[in-house]
């Protein structure tokens, strides 16, 4: 594509230099307004040359292929956004896990992996949890995990974690 425009800048610039030599050289009088007109005809050739030779069915196909590309940037894109949105939605409902925890006097880490549901909507979707275990206090943060988050016992993991 810069190959064209460099030809065609080219191409207006040569014309340009030889009509200007040539007007320098003609003779005064009628001889030099017709050299001029004849040089304004092959300026405005020279100008829209590229145009007049354009293939249709190239550029449509230049077209498609372009709108093709941009699909796919758009697409990595929307990829890329998606797995920055998860990410921020893992690792702020963590910490709001590990806050909520300590509210109750637990010391733990929370690792959280999310899905969408029926709706599209993000959710937490599984919560594995590391820290020293009693019996209460895994049940009071499985409680908030299931009244806070939705998240139900079936899909909650509990690993002993050494202090």
């Amino acid at each position: 594509m810069m190959g064209l425009v460099r030809g065609w800048l080219l191409g207006v610039a040569c014309t340009a230099m030889i009509l200007t030599i040539a007007d320098s050289l003609a003779p005064e009088g009628n001889a030099k307004k017709v050299c001029r007109m004849a040089g304004g005809l092959a300026l405005l050739l020279a100008a829209a040359g590229p145009l007049l030779r354009l293939d249709g069915g190239a550029l449509v196909q230049a077209l498609e292929e372009y709108q093709t590309m941009l699909q796919g940037y758009e697409d990595a894109l929307e990829e890329k956004n998606n797995l920055f949105y998860q990410t921020i939605i893992e690792e702020s409902t963590a910490a709001y896990i590990v806050d909520k925890a300590e509210e109750m006097g637990i010391s733990c880490q929370a690792e959280v992996a999310f899905s969408y549901d029926e709706n599209g909507v993000p959710c937490p979707w599984e919560v594995t949890a590391r820290g020293v275990w009693t019996d209460a206090a895994q049940e009071a943060l499985g409680r908030l995990l299931e009244d806070d988050l939705g998240v139900p016992p079936q899909r909650q993991h509990y690993e002993e974690s050494v202090p």
